[in-house]
């Protein structure tokens, strides 16, 4: 897929992030870019929150 330069350039990763601050990060670049996979590290946790974001 391609990169969505405007988000990246938008939504920078924090030097030395914490797991939850990459964790978020993931989650919102998987939702507007996708330009590559979740790191499996995060992957389950990524998930996780995507779908407590579905649940009304």
């Amino acid at each position: 897929m391609a990169i969505n330069k405007q988000w990246h350039q938008s939504h920078r990763m924090p030097p030395k992030a914490a797991r939850e601050q990459r964790v978020k990060w993931h989650a919102a670049h998987n939702a507007a870019c996708g330009c590559r996979d979740i790191p499996a590290s995060l992957r389950f946790d990524v998930m996780k929150l995507l779908r407590s974001r579905r649940k009304p």
